[in-house]
């Protein structure tokens, strides 16, 4: 991979809408196969409830961010970090 491979990413996940929506779409159902193997059982709004039962902050970074990943089919609902791409 080279440096102008990851520009031209960057360009086309900011301005593609429907190749920016289809990794979202395919990182939540990754997502979902991972938890699912792991043991464990629950939807999109069960972990919205369980997350707000938790103080702010704790979940830190980086588990944060595996928990964010949501498409609703109409515009993207996920939580963005500082480069507003991935998450």
């Amino acid at each position: 991979m080279s440096v102008q491979s990851a520009k031209e990413f960057l360009e086309k996940i900011t301005s593609d809408d429907a190749f920016r929506h289809s990794l979202i779409s395919e990182l939540a159902r990754f997502r979902t196969e991972l938890v699912t193997q792991a043991g464990f059982e629950f939807n999109e709004r069960e972990l919205d409830e369980a997350r707000a039962s938790l103080s702010p902050g704790v979940l830190g970074q980086v588990p944060g961010w595996f928990c964010d990943v949501e498409e609703s089919g109409k515009s993207y609902q996920g939580r963005k970090c500082g480069g507003g791409l991935w998450h």
